[in-house]
């Protein structure tokens, strides 16, 4: 390193079972979600959540102060920013949402979903800024066709 500048590396291990899995705040959700955190602390600074959602299940609307990003790891869900199109989310599939971009993410109505959520904690503790719940109509697509679906035609 140039300088007299020291970098300090802290490698930090959260084993199976120091987390706690428990049903998400019915407050910030709609159907039934469970969460296991492992929150934000000394470096590396991120929250990290595994969320498991039933068919139908979402978040609310929310925002982020250093944004989010989605690891979907089984399962097909939906995601969509405030003014955007909902987009169908499958198993191996990232979404990024931008520092306070508002939008939800759930699972599809007829198949759960489980994402790992990561919230970037290097400035702000990582938190959520919960907002309103995301309605039926917005779920469905707000006024705009449906999630785009995978075909195997080939006409």
């Amino acid at each position: 390193m140039p300088g007299n500048i020291r970098r300090e590396h802290t490698m930090k291990t959260i084993r199976t079972g120091e987390n706690e899995t428990r049903q998400a705040n019915p407050d910030w959700f709609t159907g039934a979600v469970w969460m296991e955190a492992a929150s934000a602390g000394s470096s590396p600074d991120a929250g990290v959540f595994r969320v498991s959602f039933e068919p139908g299940a979402r978040t609310n609307w929310h925002t982020h102060p250093e944004g989010q990003i989605l690891h979907v790891l089984a399962g097909t869900g939906r995601a969509a920013t405030e003014g955007g199109p909902v987009t169908e989310i499958n198993t191996g599939d990232v979404v990024y949402f931008a520092p306070g971009e508002k939008h939800w993410h759930g699972a599809a109505p007829d198949a759960f979903m489980v994402h790992l959520a990561i919230n970037p904690a290097a400035n702000s503790d990582g938190g959520t800024g919960w907002l309103e719940p995301v309605s039926d109509e917005q779920y469905e697509g707000n006024g705009r066709s449906a999630p785009p679906r995978v075909s195997n035609s080939t006409g």
